[in-house]
């Protein structure tokens, strides 16, 4: 099982590339822990209402500056996922957390 916060890589679900990183937002309260994850994308291009994660790495890294996609919600298989590689800060989570619910209820 992967935790809040911790960045994975995985099989893309609309099938756009083999594999990308995505953000894990859910936590031990989602009704399949462990075995399905409510992700958010990551990217390299930035947007506008993107958020950035230089500075907001507690442990390991990606190979490139990227971005996280508030608005690019999915829910991942635990057998889609193939490693984790990083995990971020409690305030980056919050801020795209915050974002998130934005797009959502506002």
């Amino acid at each position: 099982m992967h935790e809040r916060g911790v960045i994975v890589v995985a099989t893309d679900p609309f099938g756009n590339t083999p594999r990308r990183p995505y953000l894990l937002i859910s936590d031990e309260s989602h009704p399949f822990v462990g075995d399905q994850y409510i992700a958010l994308g990551i990217t390299t291009k930035e947007y506008a209402e993107s958020v950035p994660l230089t500075g907001a790495f507690e442990t390991g890294t990606l190979n490139r500056d990227s971005f996280v996609s508030p608005w690019a919600i999915v829910s991942l298989q635990d057998s889609d996922v193939d490693r984790a590689v990083a995990r971020v800060t409690p305030e980056l989570i919050d801020t795209v957390t915050d974002q998130t619910m934005q797009y959502i209820c506002e």
